[in-house]
């Protein structure tokens, strides 16, 4: 990579971080593109040249954020069955702990319509895949209904994520491991 793809990449890179850290923080609504610019230490000019809205900043930010997710089911390699929910339940945890700013983020805009608009397809697409991956390991695993298990099982670690996020004291490794125990024995 050429230096000044790298430079252009890092500034990209400090412009969406600092950007998830303001929505996170401040609120979507109340952060303006010029306190992203300012607080990243580049020119408004410089953030256009980026992004050309700060829509399109937060498009960015949950795909992003949804990489890590793909990347947290193919890091795992091809565990199968109840092995694979263990893995997966895990590396949630790890996620959210590692990425707290862009799970408050999510979970702080998902019933804004108009501002999730934008990356609402992208957002049922994730959805859709995590389900989708959830509902194979549950097949493996030979539980029954996994169509509806995996369902519920994606709702049962969104609650768990949503009550981590709005209290730091929530019991987030217990009540994964509860999680795991249910799905891994039969």
């Amino acid at each position: 990579m050429k230096k000044t793809e790298e430079k252009r990449e890092k500034s990209k890179k400090i412009l969406v971080e600092t950007a998830l850290s303001l929505f996170s923080e401040n609120g979507y609504e109340a952060t303006s593109i010029r306190q992203i610019a300012s607080e990243a230490g580049v020119s408004l000019g410089l953030m256009y040249n980026y992004f050309s809205s700060k829509e399109e900043l937060l498009l960015e930010i949950f795909r992003l954020g949804y990489k890590d997710i793909q990347h947290s089911f193919a890091k795992s390699g091809k565990p199968e069955g109840t092995s694979a929910l263990k893995q997966h339940i895990l590396q949630t945890v790890q996620l959210l702990k590692e990425k707290k700013h862009f799970w408050r983020l999510l979970h702080s805009l998902r019933f804004q319509r108009n501002i999730m608009a934008p990356v609402a397809l992208e957002v049922q697409e994730q959805i859709n895949y995590v389900e989708a991956q959830l509902k194979d390991n549950l097949m493996e695993a030979g539980v029954h209904a996994p169509d509806l298990e995996a369902k519920l099982l994606f709702a049962s670690i969104d609650g768990m994520a949503m009550h981590y996020l709005l209290n730091e004291n929530y019991p987030l490794d217990e009540v994964a491991n509860q999680l795991i125990q249910k799905y891994t024995t039969h």
